[in-house]
């Protein structure tokens, strides 16, 4: 019988049965990892590679099989050669057979010793101290001698006609779990070979090898002598699946598995796959992820389709969104140890390729300065079911000894995070073993110490990366020695500055005493100048003053002479008039008499005149409130007769846009939707009515299809950040994949890639004027772009980690940026230079600016907005949601209020002065990942992860807001356009969407893409007899005549 080690390739928790049926929603696929013996009946397209294996194995009981990485050499193996020999196809030795498969890793022989004893017939009745004995007492039998592992398998033979094959797999880890630096072989892996060779030259021996490895290693195995004789004599090199083969491995698993998949996407597979060298991998992955959707989302009868595939990032995103899903998943900590662990499993050779590399849990959590159960729980995120990124798979106990390792080399050259990641522990590792080499020389005097820009480089390498010794050790073992020439090249360059510094102090010490000196010299030289020059002036006006004086004194006596003779004339005069004044004032008491009568008389005519006036008034006001009162009423008549018509119409517009959602007639399904659109408009119904915008895009989108309101974003993966020009038509884009792109609204098939990044951008931000663009990514640097002159990027540094978020300030050259590390940074685009505006404990996540420029509000994951003044830096908590994540938020025109959305889909507008909560509403079903007023402030818009945009009119929130729900992706971004026509929505399947903010937009292009207007009978079904029958298109019946 066949026993073998049913935790070989077992890397999901999840197992196919074995059987001809699986139940619907089993995944038949297993993604990245291989094939698991127990997969037999879902492995197809490899056939007569099987065969062809099967025979050279029988022929020389020894076989190399060799391909390239993702080539499907393991799955050949599992799938195909195991049950082969298990169904007793190899006549000459019958069914009886017992596999043992084992990998060299970094002890060949232990290893081998282990599966050995897993292989054995009672291995689990032993108790762990007895595995522990029985292993070591293998160790000691495969050392002894040669026909070491012919003895072992004596040792663990239970029958006496028992065949035994020994699966080497992943041969080629003697040669990657050396160093670059050694140029040969250990001792322990010599031994290993010729344990293997020499049970496959005895004749008698029942064993039976064979061996899997990467072609590009085959030069190597030289170096094991009758190594090369052996693969020369028996090896098989996997060629690649042809178009027949491919479409076997696709239709087969599926089919097992209890579905259908459709024949234009079984179409689209074959030709997107192409010959690429991870062709194999990303295929069964993208199949994977395709199937679970397809699980969860599917109608009746429905196979896999375009839309499942397209969901899923198609080939080109899927491993990379994957991938992406799960370090999002990640908290700000666990996102750290996460960029630790797949840095210590990956390394880039001498010659510049990537390879993978396995590492012990305890080392990485000595590496992320973690306990064993936190890096546990991050690797957990990265191999539970349907996510086998991690070695070994889900189901398999971690303890710190664990080993672990990434499930296959493709996802290095396809996550675009990991490539960022590999190059970063690229370079650090280079200038590590730099600063190591220069050491060393230093200590045997063949250098001297380190000054800029070396220095330089390497300082701000340890501050960055913060090596440690466990992290060295990898790459060269004299940790100490190179960090003590480090601090002793910056201790002796700091000394040889602070000499300078204090010489040259000293020479402007003696400058500064010598100009005092002489500095006091000059004062009284001038004082004394001054002070004579003082004096004479105010002698001469003394002299001046007194000649003036004499010579006014002669005036005033002139004067007084003439004054004394008019006093007397002035005297006579004033004794004539009192005697005319007297006589005047008789004459006026007389008249006054008179005048007194005459008034008295005339103030009794007026009351009595008053008084008629009063009675006739009343009489008059009387009538007036009367003829008033009457009119009023027939005004407020008339008034709810037209209110109760114009709301019977806009409840027969909503009953018609709704109708005409379910309508498979373009024509009927348009002509419904514009009607309702005119009954809308002549009735005063609301401009941003629900109801009528789905019966109006529904129809737009069903007669024009997808290409109505998508835009290609010239993206593969996930767009992050868009912003319009100040002409309104045209915007930029950017998103994981690197591209900046240049799009219009009104010509969206002409898209253009002005710019690209190497790291995956986050976000871009545009200058009031247009000339300036800015972009933020995964790097710690801002890249500027000069519109004008569109060249070459400048780079700005100041943060020390990636980028969240970049706001400019209303018609400014000035930006301000907040990173990962904290910083809140106040940058100049002309000049190119940034500083420091404040630190936060936490990471600003992102950002919005008043349109004064003076207050900037920043969001954080702990669910805090801080308020920092820009004018003098100061800071505090406006608002704090305590501990729900706030991922979006955005100042409203004037300034006043505060909107944010966070993680629970909850929107919340706040006062900007108080902090006081003003409203809230439930907006989304998850994660608000944007937020926005248009620039009247009229409208405020939301992007969720739920895959759906809203729209709320700010003067009444009550009111039901627009959705727009005709994504197929997660929404990361939206922006209003200057007009505030139009919103723009950036999309996670790399497309932008263009959507109406007015019906009349979209009321405006109806007419034109229908045939015809509705027919009598068609209005008294969906509209009503009661209600006069109306042409929808007046332009159809001119047509039409």
């Amino acid at each position: 019988m066949l026993r073998y080690d049913t935790k070989i390739g077992d890397h999901d928790a999840s197992s196919s049965e074995l059987g001809n049926h699986m139940l619907l929603g089993n995944n038949p696929f297993p993604g990245l990892r291989a094939f698991s013996i127990d997969e037999s009946h879902l492995f197809f397209g490899r056939e007569r590679q099987v065969n062809e294996i099967t025979v050279k194995l029988s022929a020389n009981r020894f076989v190399a099989v060799m391909g390239y990485s993702g080539s499907g050499k393991s799955s050949l193996m599992y799938c195909g050669l195991i049950p082969v020999l298990h169904g007793g196809f190899l006549e000459e030795t019958g069914p009886n057979w017992n596999v043992v498969t084992t990998r060299p890793g970094m002890s060949p022989i232990d290893n081998l010793a282990h599966s050995l004893l897993k292989a054995s017939s009672d291995y689990n009745e032993q108790t762990s101290e007895e595995r522990m004995l029985n292993q070591s007492l293998l160790t000691s039998i495969l050392k002894s001698d040669s026909h070491g592992l012919i003895k072992a398998v004596d040792h663990i033979k239970r029958e006496d006609r028992e065949n035994t094959l020994i699966l080497v797999d992943q041969f080629e880890e003697l040669f990657t779990y050396r160093s670059d630096e050694e140029n040969d072989v250990s001792e322990q892996a010599k031994v290993y070979v010729n344990l293997l060779l020499e049970a496959c030259h005895v004749d008698d021996s029942p064993i039976y090898l064979a061996i899997t490895m990467r072609s590009d290693y085959v030069g190597k195995c030289a170096l094991f002598s009758g190594l090369t004789q052996m693969i020369n004599q028996s090896n098989y090199l996997v060629p690649q699946m042809n178009r027949e083969q491919k479409r076997k491995a696709i239709e087969g698993p599926i089919a097992v598995g209890g579905g259908e998949i459709s024949g234009r996407l079984l179409k689209r597979l074959l030709n997107e796959i192409g010959d690429n060298q991870d062709q194999l991998p990303i295929l069964q992955h993208a199949l994977m992820r395709t199937w679970d959707y397809w699980v969860k989302n599917h109608e009746e009868e429905e196979p896999l389709d375009l839309r499942h595939y397209n969901a899923i990032g198609k080939i080109s995103q899927a491993l990379s969104q994957h991938a992406d899903e799960a370090y999002d998943e990640l908290s700000p900590s666990d996102r750290e140890i996460a960029e630790i662990l797949f840095k210590s499993l990956t390394e880039k050779t001498i010659d510049n390729f990537g390879r993978r590399r396995s590492v012990k849990l305890s080392l990485v959590a000595e590496l992320a300065g973690a306990n064993d159960s936190e890096v546990i729980e991050v690797i957990e995120k990265f191999r539970q079911p349907g996510r086998s990124f991690l070695m070994p798979g889900a189901g398999v106990f971690l303890t710190p000894e664990s080993i672990i390792e990434i499930s296959h080399e493709s996802l290095m050259r396809i996550w675009t995070r990991l490539k960022v990641w590999v190059e970063e522990e690229h370079e650090s590792a280079m200038m590590y073993r730099r600063l190591s080499e220069a050491a060393a020389m230093y200590q045997v005097g063949k250098t001297g110490l380190w000054r800029p820009p070396d220095l330089q480089l390497a300082l701000n390498w340890q501050n960055k990366q913060k090596p440690t010794r466990a992290w060295a050790q990898r790459y060269d073992e004299a940790f100490e020695r190179a960090i003590v020439f480090l601090d002793t090249s910056r201790i002796t360059y700091e000394a040889e500055q602070k000499n300078q510094e204090l010489l040259q102090k000293r020479i402007l010490k003696r400058a500064k005493v010598v100009a005092v000196i002489l500095g006091v010299f000059l004062l009284i030289s001038i004082f004394l100048f001054l002070l004579a020059f003082t004096r004479n002036i105010e002698a001469q006006k003394q002299a001046d003053l007194a000649i003036m004086s004499q010579k006014e004194a002669t005036e005033q006596r002139d004067i007084a002479r003439d004054k004394e003779k008019e006093a007397r004339d002035q005297r006579i005069l004033a004794l004539q008039r009192e005697q005319e004044a007297t006589e005047a004032k008789i004459k006026a008491e007389r008249a006054l008499e008179d005048a007194e009568e005459q008034r008295n008389f005339a103030l009794k005519q007026y009351l009595y005149a008053q008084q008629q006036t009063n009675i006739a008034e009343s009489a008059k006001l009387k009538a007036d409130r009367e003829r008033i009162n009457a009119e009023e009423q027939t005004i407020i008549a008339r008034e709810n007769k037209d209110r109760a018509e114009k709301l019977l119409y806009q409840s027969i517009a909503q009953s018609m846009a709704v109708k005409s959602l379910d309508i498979e007639d373009n024509n009927l399904k348009g002509l419904l939707a514009q009607h309702a659109f005119i009954f809308n408009v002549e009735h005063d119904g609301s401009e941003h009515d629900p109801y009528i915008y789905n019966g109006l895009y529904s129809a737009l989108a069903q007669i024009s299809g997808r290409v109505y309101n998508t835009i290609d974003g010239k993206q593969r993966n996930s767009i992050k950040s868009v912003v319009f020009t100040s002409e309104g038509d045209t915007f930029y884009s950017a998103g994981s994949e690197g591209k900046i792109v240049y799009s219009s609204i009104s010509d969206p098939s002409n898209s253009t890639v002005v710019a690209y990044n190497k790291y995956p951008n986050r976000v871009l931000a545009l200058s009031s004027d247009d000339n300036w663009l800015v972009s933020g990514s995964d790097s710690s640097y801002i890249k500027i772009y000069n519109l004008r002159e569109l060249g070459k990027a400048e780079l700005l540094y100041g943060h020390k980690s990636f980028i969240n978020d970049i706001q400019f300030i209303p018609n400014s050259q000035r930006f301000v940026s907040a990173g990962e590390d904290g910083q809140l940074r106040l940058n100049n685009v002309v000049s190119q230079v940034g500083g420091l505006i404040t630190t936060t404990e936490e990471p600003l996540k992102v950002l919005t600016i008043n349109e004064s420029g003076t207050l900037v509000a920043g969001s954080t994951v702990s669910g805090k907005v801080i308020l920092v003044d820009l004018r003098t830096g100061k800071k505090g908590v406006l608002i704090d949601k305590e501990g729900t994540p706030v991922h979006a938020v955005c100042f409203s025109p004037d300034g006043d209020q505060l909107a944010i959305g966070d993680e629970k889909g909850i929107i919340g507008i706040y006062s900007v002065s108080s902090g006081d909560l003003q409203r809230e509403f439930v907006g989304h079903k998850g994660r608000v990942s944007a937020i926005r007023y248009n620039n009247e402030g009229s409208l405020l818009a939301s992007a969720s992860l739920d895959r759906t945009i809203q729209i709320w009119v700010t003067d009444d929130f009550n009111e039901l807001p627009l959705k727009m729900s005709d994504n197929d992706a997660y929404v990361w971004d939206i922006k209003f356009s200057p007009d505030s026509n139009y919103l723009l929505a950036a999309c996670g399947d790399g497309e932008l969407r263009v959507w109406p903010t007015k019906l009349s937009l979209m009321a405006e292009k109806m007419c034109s893409v229908l045939e015809r207007n509705m027919t009598e009978e068609e209005w008294n079904t969906y509209v009503g007899h009661d209600i006069p029958f109306q042409s929808t298109c007046i332009n159809l019946l001119l047509d039409s005549h």
